[in-house]
């Protein structure tokens, strides 16, 4: 993951304005692996490239942001699914163990747009299209408890990727108070497909859904100042931001089976559920822009 973050943040040395966030909050995922039909919730650590708007020419605009995302141990309680596998399969009823599951990956956006309302750089209202990848990995292990003793032991280890792409609209949005604070905000709402790979798939599984996201925040510009260099001038502004983001993942009904219990086909189908996941997230960055 920190070479990834380390490759991003050459790439954007060659474009105008960058931003490095790091964030923390609560990660929710529900639905698509066999026996998850409640919700799981832990603490989830973000770190951000971001270019929130920056004009082409006149009033276009474009922007992104690339988010790596880590979660904390999930675990998966089976009771209910054990019931339900039991109710299909009286005469050899199934007993699926524990599963924790951690989620990690990465979110891409580009954002290309135009500026119906523009009058600087710190007070503008943008429509525009959002183009990305979401590539989630999540890996889960399955537990269960020794015979005659209290502890645990590792049955199975199994990795689930999971890649979609996604097009959709958005819009951007700043308003300043005075030279040095403004608030911004920021939306999308994407149609996504893709598919969904694990060693018990037999081949790919193809998924459709939606994705969107949502920030808001407050950015402080305590330094900037203009520099003419022959007939190049630069303005590099040295600021900061605090914000919220929110964002939700989600895809048509599947069954993951990732602790190789082997269901027949009749079974999985019946056992199908939507999957989704959603991620609230406080954060706060540093950038320069030119």
């Amino acid at each position: 993951m920190q070479k990834t973050l380390l490759t991003l943040v050459a790439l954007s040395t060659t474009i105008m304005a960058v931003e490095l966030e790091y964030g923390t909050g609560t990660f929710s995922m529900e639905g698509g692996f066999i026996g998850l039909t409640g919700s799981l919730s832990t603490d989830i650590d973000a770190y951000s490239l971001v270019d929130r708007h920056s004009n082409l020419m006149s009033d276009f605009y474009y922007g992104y942001d690339f988010h790596l995302y880590d979660s904390e141990m999930m675990k998966q309680g089976q009771h209910i699914y054990n019931g339900m596998a039991s109710g299909f399969n009286r005469f050899s009823p199934i007993d699926v163990p524990k599963m924790e599951h951690r989620v990690k990956g990465l979110d891409m956006n580009v954002h290309l747009g135009y500026d119906m309302i523009y009058r600087d750089q710190n007070n503008f209202f943008g429509v525009g299209v959002t183009m990305g990848a979401s590539m989630p990995t999540i890996d889960s292990i399955s537990m269960n408890k020794k015979l005659f003793e209290k502890t645990e032991e590792i049955l199975e280890k199994t990795q689930t990727k999971i890649k979609t792409y996604k097009i959709g609209p958005s819009f951007t949005m700043q308003k300043s108070f005075n030279p040095y604070v403004s608030v911004y905000g920021t939306g999308s709402f994407t149609y996504q497909t893709g598919e969904v790979k694990n060693k018990f798939i037999d081949g790919k599984y193809s998924v459709d859904g939606t994705f969107q996201s949502y920030n808001v925040g407050m950015y402080f510009t305590p330094f900037t100042d203009d520099y003419k260099l022959g007939w190049l001038t630069l303005s590099p502004r040295l600021f900061a931001t605090i914000g919220y983001r929110y964002s939700k993942w989600n895809v048509d009904k599947m069954a993951i089976d990732v602790c190789g219990c082997k269901m027949d086909s009749e079974m999985m189908d019946s056992l199908e559920t939507k999957f989704g996941m959603d991620s609230s997230i406080g954060y706060f960055g540093v950038g320069l822009s030119f």
